[in-house]
């Protein structure tokens, strides 16, 4: 997938469980309002992209542009529709925003983990059962920061490792 800008940092954000389950039937298999808080502050006022199951799931965002990737979903107020990733992240590099949030679900995650720059993700304590998970990354190319330590969740920020040409 090209990017048109370089300067503009493409950001995954996620809660997940420690082993990486992200949804159960479409919904958050918990309900961690100091994490949720976190999310809001973070994506306020930004561009975020996610699939049409997440869509379903939390509806339009509040001040936020909503991109949403789906085939099939047909155009309403207060979102915009892509069919693919590609064409979502080509949108959103034309706005002025310098950072842009994948928020997911685990489809559009695997899509965009190659191409992210930074992930937020808050570690969910406890064992979850879920149907959709957050995808398997390597560590050894990703920088984490010093962990947040709350009380239900830990959360750390990875930044891709630069790799020279």
């Amino acid at each position: 997938m090209a990017r048109l800008l370089d300067d503009l940092m493409i950001s995954l954000v996620a809660a997940v469980s420690k082993d990486l389950v992200i949804g159960k039937d479409g919904k958050l298999p918990w309900n961690i309002p100091e994490e949720t808080a976190l999310f809001k502050k973070l994506t306020l006022g930004h561009t975020i992209i996610m699939g049409k199951r997440t869509f379903l799931d939390t509806g339009i965002l509040k001040n936020r542009r909503n991109i949403v990737i789906s085939r099939s979903l047909k155009k309403r107020p207060g979102i915009e529709i892509y069919k693919s990733l590609d064409m979502a992240i080509k949108a959103a590099e034309k706005s002025k925003d310098k950072e842009i949030f994948v928020i997911g679900g685990g489809e559009i995650f695997s899509q965009a983990i190659g191409i992210a720059d930074k992930m937020y993700l808050s570690y969910v304590k406890g064992r979850y059962m879920g149907d959709t998970f957050f995808p398997d990354f390597n560590k050894k190319d990703w920088i984490a920061e010093k962990p947040e330590i709350h009380k239900k969740f830990t959360r750390i920020i990875y930044t891709r490792k630069r790799t020279d040409k």
